[in-house]
């Protein structure tokens, strides 16, 4: 009766194994797809105190965008980019 077994012990070990793992496989959370990306936004001030602001920009991998007036006073935030 173990006469069986015994010739296709590896076999059966193998199929074994691999049922495992590919039950492990299948209980991992699937990776997302929607991938959020975070570029950059500057918001651009007339003076020191950035009270008035005078300018904006936002820059993501492949493309940006500014309008108004760069200058040397400026705020740098997040900006999500697609």
């Amino acid at each position: 009766m173990l006469q069986p077994f015994r010739t296709h012990r590896r076999l059966i070990l193998t199929l074994v194994v691999l049922s495992a793992f590919a039950v492990l496989l299948l209980g991992l959370p699937a990776p997302s797809r929607a991938v959020t990306r975070t570029g950059h936004d500057f918001t651009y001030y007339s003076d020191a105190s950035h009270t008035h602001a005078v300018g904006y920009c936002f820059v993501c991998i492949g493309y940006s965008g500014c309008h108004g007036t760069i200058t040397p006073y400026y705020v740098i935030g997040n900006y999500p980019c697609q």
